[in-house]
This record gives structure tokens, sequence and C-alpha cells, in this order.
């Protein structure tokens, strides 16, 4: 219970609760309050009852004492002597104590010279008034001399408070205040003098002036004297704007820093941020607040410590620096404020009990303080604002895995890995600069193995400085086995047990999507790839990777092509998401979750994949997807990634449903190895020859026409067999290619074009015939009758409704600007090529851009367009080596060296006929080196 006494006396206990007393019963408490842990003797006791005590007031004293104590709990310390009574409390119990309490702990506060703390104790002191003393009860005698010594200390406290307010530039904050007490004392000089400094310095002087007028008249009125010299003196200071006011301000710097790092590397652009962000030059209305985010081990602890210590001399009143976390655990908002607190050296016994009372205390220490609070490794937005400082002096710096999006007015500096050169150095730096410079190739191992991840390259230099005869080569070999987390762990640095702290703080869903994202080995995951891995809804998958985020776990901030945000993860963390995966998810899950995977890819490409049809499959209709290249350039990683974990049959699946989106848009390396490994992998031998055949056409790209020829006719004689008409028509297809192309002008192909487009009619594969048309036509023959004949037979068949309407039009576009040349119309030619490289952009054909290049090329150079058909040829001979086709490219440095040889630039001609010589010997064509030759001789004059 409480026991009160400044203001209504009352006993109320802890449920809210008050006891019922009559007006006798409440005065002998009031008088036993106002001398509590006193023996306060029976005819003092009388006294404060009655002025003339009656014959029976010991008789009625003791009844009244009786009926209190039945009014009370049973264990209230009401003790009887011999002489008097003695009531036992606690400052917890009686607010007059607590008051005397609390106002020494102010006076301390001010011996020791901390104003801010001093004023907040005596704040909480005035606090506990809630009235006049024992206001309601009648006391007499000596009880009435205590009551108006206790009052007179109050006042006193009231002027010291303001004085102190005053001392601390905080003027407004004490004007109504002193306004109210020289309301109720109009004869306390002192009070009208804090009055009048409080308005001169809130800069009313008109109302400073008529509050001295108002106190001489009081003092006249009342007691007939003037004002004494202080109040006169003030007045005139006033008059004469000569004002001042004494500073009382003593605040004790403070500095809890970590030590700078001594190797510190890198980080100038995100420093600069910070700085920036941070800097109290800016005009702020709030404090400037600076969230560094990263995934773990990223170095945003480093950079915040550095970043503090440049930040030093700007915030003159101190650094204080708290960490918002112990090993795995998140620290308690009260116990960040208890320790801020006592950092800012205020007692323990006086540090609120209440979070919200230590967070006003907190604000109240900083107050108009320009201090900098680095808070260090925080979980969530609640650790950071219950320490964030009231006013705009003062800046906070925090370090958090997550971005912590809520927490307003941030600014935030994502932290990605630094730079292998900035890796490069800290290695140096720790492991020796003349160590890691004699093994330059093994140090770019173990930088890259760790990542660039600060904290991983760290323990591989402390590992390195702890065995100086170690070779570096050695601890790269570690780095590049089977489990490099074991290789990164040394005393209390260790990567593994750094991610493990995140990832225990998950709930369990997030900490599945982890290992299984890991598990995938996916470093750069949509919503829908942890939807399909989760096997849940997508609302509980973007709830995982946003958890994930927040955990530093992962990183975004990315939106794809397609419009996709992206969440990447980190190698490292990839490798202990596996691992976890590993120990925590049985196979069948594990399995399970890939085939989900697997499964949606499969789906999403059988759609995404129609803008792409590839030769070999019977073509579909478009359906699904807005942006299917888009979306199939996003994903490509992801797809090559899944196409390694998938069974062999889906794997086939998706390899060569993406094979013509990666060979359209310069991915054949990627390709190749696709589907050279569903060659190996597949079950059916129909399939690996699917997979053949599409090679083949990746060796038709590059000119390699021997092994593409080879390739070509083992599909041929396997589909001519079987029943895939389709398939077979474009093996022969290919085969005409390849003995057009590798022939020389005056030879004719093996395989007549008449039957390809037979087998192609018959087919009913109309469609995917433009491809092998152009590639037909890409260098021979050169006669445009021929090309003509070839492409109107392609028109003619390209009726079929099967036709795409933009294949007609490539068709005529192209036939009539050919013809057009062909009749000496090149202007208007020109014009039609151009509509035909707008309709190869729409159809996503690479070779028929490519095709139309050269003819355009061709006209620019016949009508005299010397730097168009210069430019253009630039542009065939960069997209011919994009798409591995050396042969094209070849031809392209051939045509550049005529242009130039017909303008006179000798030695630019020679340099482009070098450059054919030597594509054509790497590409092992029987003639063309030569030819090249020949022209290098005529460029540089010789015989």
């Amino acid at each position: 219970m409480t026991f009160t006494i400044l203001g209504p006396v009352g006993v109320r206990w802890s449920d809210g609760r008050e006891a019922s007393l009559s007006g006798k019963q409440r005065a002998v408490l009031a008088s036993l309050l106002l001398h509590v842990n006193v023996l306060v003797s029976k005819q003092r006791l009388m006294e404060a009852l009655w002025e003339v005590p009656p014959a029976s007031a010991v008789s009625n004293l003791q009844t009244y004492i009786a009926q209190l104590r039945r009014a009370l709990p049973s264990g209230t310390r009401l003790v009887t002597r011999a002489a008097g009574y003695l009531f036992e409390a606690t400052s917890e119990e009686v607010d007059l104590l607590a008051f005397e309490q609390t106002v020494r702990l102010a006076e301390a506060e001010h011996a020791q010279g901390n104003v801010w703390g001093a004023v907040h104790q005596y704040e909480r002191a005035l606090a506990l008034w809630r009235g006049r003393l024992a206001e309601g009860t009648e006391l007499a005698g000596p009880a009435l001399a205590r009551a108006t010594q206790v009052e007179e200390r109050r006042a006193a406290v009231r002027l010291r408070w303001a004085e102190m307010k005053l001392g601390l530039g905080r003027s407004a904050e004490v004007v109504e205040a002193l306004r109210a007490f020289v309301a109720e004392q109009p004869l306390s000089e002192h009070a009208w003098r804090l009055l009048m400094l409080a308005l001169s310095q809130a800069g009313q002087r008109d109302a400073a002036l008529d509050a001295y007028r108002r106190a001489r008249a009081a003092l006249i009125d009342q007691l007939g004297i003037e004002p004494g010299r202080q109040l006169q003196r003030l007045q005139a200071d006033i008059l004469a704007d000569t004002v001042i006011v004494e500073e009382s301000d003593t605040w004790q710097r403070i500095c809890q820093l970590p030590p700078a790092i001594a190797d510190f590397v890198g980080r100038a652009e995100e420093l600069d941020h910070v700085i920036t962000a941070l800097h109290p030059a800016a005009v702020r209305t709030a404090p400037a607040i600076a969230v560094l985010t990263g995934p773990p081990g990223v170095g945003k602890s480093t950079l915040a410590v550095h970043a503090a210590h440049r930040l030093r001399d700007h915030f003159r009143d101190g650094q204080l620096y708290l960490s918002l976390r112990t090993g795995n655990t998140a620290r308690e908002p009260a116990v960040l404020l208890a320790d801020a607190l006592r950092s800012l050296r205020l007692p323990g016994p006086e540090i609120p009990d209440s979070t919200e009372g230590r967070a006003a205390l907190y604000r109240s220490l900083l107050a108009d303080r320009a201090v900098l609070v680095v808070l260090d490794d925080a979980q969530d937005e609640g650790q950071v604002r219950c320490l964030l400082p009231g006013t705009p002096r003062s800046a906070v710096l925090v370090t958090s895995r997550g971005p912590l999006s809520t927490l307003a007015g941030a600014a935030r500096i994502p932290l990605d890995v630094p730079s292998e050169v900035a890796g490069r150095s800290l290695l140096e730096r720790i492991a020796g600069a003349d160590r890691v410079r004699a093994e330059p190739d093994a140090a770019r191992t173990i930088v890259l193995a760790c990542g660039r991840l600060p904290l991983a390259i760290r323990v591989a230099g402390a590992r390195l400085s702890t065995r100086p005869s170690w070779p570096l080569r050695e601890l790269a070999t570690r780095l590049t086995g089977g489990r490099p987390l074991d290789e990164l762990a040394l005393g209390e640095l260790d990567i593994r047990e750094t991610f493990a702290v995140s990832y225990r703080l998950l709930p369990d869903m997030p900490r599945r999507a982890f290992r299984l994202i890991g598990l995938a080995g996916i470093d750069s995951a949509a919503e829908w790839i942890t939807t399909a891995l989760l096997g849940e809804s997508s609302r509980e998958a973007d709830a995982s990777l946003e958890a994930l985020v927040a955990a530093g776990l992962l990183s975004t901030g990315e939106v794809d092509q397609s419009g996709q945000s992206r969440y990447r993860m980190h190698d490292l963390l990839r490798k202990f998401a596996r691992e976890r995966a590993q120990d925590e998810d049985s196979p069948e899950q594990r399995d399970m979750a890939l085939r989900r995977l697997v499964d949606e890819c499969l789906a999403r490409v059988r759609v995404a994949g129609l803008e792409y049809p590839p030769p070999v499959v019977p073509l579909m209709t478009p359906a699904g997807t807005n942006k299917p290249s888009q979306w199939l350039s996003a994903e490509r990683e992801t797809l090559l990634t899944v196409t390694r974990v998938a069974d062999s049959e889906a794997a086939a699946e998706l390899a060569l449903r993406l094979a013509p989106f990666l060979i359209t848009n310069g991915f054949q390396p990627d390709a190749e190895c696709l589907l050279r490994n569903v060659a190996q992998r597949a079950r059916v031998h129909g399939t690996a020859m699917l997979a053949h055949l599409a090679l083949a056409d990746i060796e038709l790209e590059r000119r390699h026409f021997q092994p593409a020829r080879t390739m070509f006719q083992t599909a041929f004689d396997h589909f001519d067999l079987g029943d895939d008409a389709h398939s077979a028509a474009y093996a022969l297809t290919g085969l005409v290619a390849c003995d057009l192309l590798a022939a020389e002008p005056d030879q004719r192909p093996r395989t007549s074009i008449r039957e390809v487009l037979s087998r192609f009619k018959s087919a009913d594969g109309i469609d995917n015939l433009l491809d092998s048309l152009i590639a037909i036509c890409g260098a021979q023959p050169q006669e445009h009758q021929e090309v003509i004949r070839i492409f109107r037979q392609a028109l003619l068949l390209a009726q079929n409704p099967q036709c795409r309407e933009p294949v007609m039009d490539f068709l005529r576009t192209l036939i009539k600007g050919i013809t057009l040349f062909r009749q000496d119309a090149p202007q208007a030619a020109i014009a039609r090529y151009q509509d035909c490289l707008d309709l190869t952009h729409d159809l996503g054909w690479g070779p028929g851009e490519r095709y139309v290049l050269r003819r355009l090329g061709e006209v620019y150079h016949a009508v005299g367009r010397h730097d168009d058909a210069v430019n253009t040829m630039h542009q065939l001979s960069a997209m011919s080596a994009k798409a591995g086709d050396m042969y094209g490219e070849a031809l392209s440095a051939y045509f550049l060296g005529e242009l130039s040889l017909e303008r006179g630039e000798r030695q630019a001609a020679a340099e482009h006929f070098v450059r054919c010589h030597d594509l054509m010997n790497r590409h092992g064509h029987p003639t063309w080196p030569a030819r090249a030759r020949h022209m290098i001789d005529i460029a540089r004059g010789e015989p």
C-alpha cells in the first residue's frame, strides 16, 4: 500500500482501493506521516488534534489509534510505546519520504556537476505532489508547524528547479510554473526575480518589466517596502538590455567508442554516405539517424566505429556506444536503457523501474546535447526507438542485419561485399603484403572463396598470420574443397557461428525457406521460387523472404528485367544453408522440394519459351506471360541451376526449351553446356538426338561446317528412320546449309533445296523454316536471283495459317528489298531492309538480323554511303562475335578491309584483312585464309 500526504491524506492499496478514514483518523495519520519513523509523544498528537485538548483527550486518542489500526491492513507497522506511537515505513510506502529522498538525490547530482540529472530528480520530486500538504485535514500545534516546514521545502525545490532550468537555457519551460508560484506567494522576491529572468531570456522584455511592476505593487501594498537591490538591479539590466544568465551546465563528456580497427580498408563511398547523413551542419528538427545494413560478416560494425571516430569532433558532448545483442539474444529495451543511463553516470538506485520512465530520463539527460549514439547489431526497430534522443543536436548510427524499414526518417546505407581489390588489400594488411603478393593466384582464390566477405577474409588472414610458413596455396586448396566453412574459424572468429546467430532467431518457416534456397544452390531467388520450394502459399513465401531480409540472410532492393523483386544470398551463406538442409531435412523432404521447383520451372518455361520455339519441337499457341523474353533473361541463372539438379527427363526438356533463347541472346556456351549434358544423361535415345541436333545448330552458327555436317547427318539418319518428320527436315536443312556455306561459289550442295522445302511442307513445320533459309542464304549463293527464288518458295509455304504473321511480313519485305536492289533502286531497298531489321527484333531472330545487316551494308556501299556501310559492318562484326559466329565475324572484317582499301586507308585495310585471316585460320576454313593473305599484300603494297 501507499500512504499519501502530499495532497489529501489517504491510504491506497496496490489494486487501487482506498481505505475509508474519518476526519480525526485522517488527522492522526497525517501527524504520524509528518514524523514517520520518529516516536511521536501522545502529548504532541493531542496538540495536533485539538488546540485545547478535552478531558477525554487521552482515551479519545487511543480510540482513534485503534480505529486506524482496524482500517489499515494487518502488518502495518504502527507501534505503541510508553511515551507515544511510532509509525515505521519506507520511501516506497510514504510519498513524503519519497519526496525527501528524491530531493537529496537531486542535490547529490548537482554537487557532482550533473545539472540535467539534478533537474530530472527535482521534477520527479515535485511530481509526487497532488495538492497542498494534508489537504482537507485540520492540523494544529506541532503538526501544523511541521507541515509549514515541508511546504517551504517544496517551495525551495520549485525555485531551485526553475533556477537550474534557466541556467540550461530552458526559459520557456519555467515561465508558467513561476507565474503560478508568484500567484501563491506574491511576496517572494526570489520568485519574482526568476520570473523576470525567464521572461527576459525568452525575449518577452515588456512582460519582464510588467512582472517587476506587479512585484513592487505587492510588496508596497502588503509590506510597505520597495523591492530589494537584486530586483531593482535586474529591472535596470532589462531596461538596458544587459541581462546575463549564468550557465549552470557542467556536463561531463563521455566517449565509449571501441578502438577503430587499424587495418580498415575500402568503404570510401559508404563512409561518405554515413558522414553526410549524420553531419550536424544540416538544419534538422529531429535527430539524424543512419542505418548500416547488410549480411552477417560484411563489416557493418567496423565501418560504424570508423565513421563514429571520424565524427567525434562534431559531437562535442560525447559518444555513447551500446551493443544491442548478447550472444544469440537480443537485449530488451529496459536493459539497454539502464546501461545507457549508467553510462551517463546515473547511480543505479536512481534508475526508474519502468521502461517508459527510463526512456524519459534518457531523453531528458540528452536533451539539447550534441551526442552521437552508436547502436550495434539491432534486431528490430523496438530496440532502437527507445534509445533515440528527443532533440535534433544528437545523432544515431545503427547497424543491423535487416533494413529496419519502419524506423522513420532513417537514412539506410546497405553494405555489399567490397571489391576484389579491397578484399585483397585487407588480406595483405592481416597476413602480410609481401607474403600475399608472392602468391597472387592463391591470394585471389582465397579472396573469391571467401566471397569477398570481410569477416571471412579476416579469419583467413588470421589463420595465415598464425602459421607464417604455411603457403597461401594450401589454404586456397582447403577453401575450395568440400567444406570451406570448416576452414573459416579461429578462436572467437567463426563464420559458421556468425551465420547461426541470425538463423537461430528465425521462426520455423523462414528457417526452412533459407535451407531450401541453399539446397537448390540459387543465389538470386524470386518469390515464385520460394513458393515452389516450400510448397506453401505465396503469402507464406513472401513473409519468409521478408523475415530473411530482416535477419540479414537475404538482401533485396533489386528488380529484374521482368519486374520481379529478387532476393540474393551470399555464397558462404548458401553453403551454410545447404549444411542446415542436410542436417535438418530428411532426404525425402529435400527431394520433394527440388521436384516442386523443377516442375514449376518446366511449367513456366513451357509458356515463356514459346517466343523461342526450338526447331525440333512442334509449334504451340503462345499464352500466359506478358514478357517472356524478359522473364527468361531474369531467370537464366536460376534455370541453369535447376537443370543441374533435375532428373534426366526434366533436365532434357528444360534444356531443349531453353536453348533457343540462350542461342538467340548470345549465351551459346550456356546452351552448349546444357545440351551436351542432356545428350550424356538422356535415357531416351530420341531425346539425346534432339540435343545433338540443337548442338549441330550451334556449330553451324559458328560456321564450324565439318563438325556441324557430321552432327546433322547423324541426326538425319536417326529421325529419317523414325516418325519425326519435322526433325528430319530440319536436320536435312542443316546439311544443305553446311554444303552451301562451306562450298566455293561455283559448287552446288549435295542436297537439293527443293527437297528441303518439300520436307518442311510435309512436316507441317513452316514457321521454323525461316532460320534454315536465312542460314542457307546467309553467305552463299551471292546471286540475288537464286536468293529470291528460295525466299519466294518460302513465302508460298508461309501462306499456311499455322505460320505467324510477322514471319510472312519478314519474307515479303526481304524479297522486296532484294528485288529492288537487283532492279537498281538502292534507296528503296534500304528502306525495306530497315523494316526487316525491325521485324527481326519482333521475331527475336538473331541470325535474321545478321543476314539483313550484311545485305544493308552491301547497299550502303553501292550508293557510296561509306560511313554507314562501315558502321553497319562493325555492328555485324560485334553481333557475330557475341553469337560465337567466327565465320561471320571474319567475313565482316574482310568487307571492312575492302571498304578501307577503297578509301585509300591501307593501314586500316591491312588490319582488317589480318583479322579475317586469323579468324579463318582458327575456324579451319580451306580457302579464305589464302584470300585474306592476298588482300593483306595488296593493302601493304607488296607484289
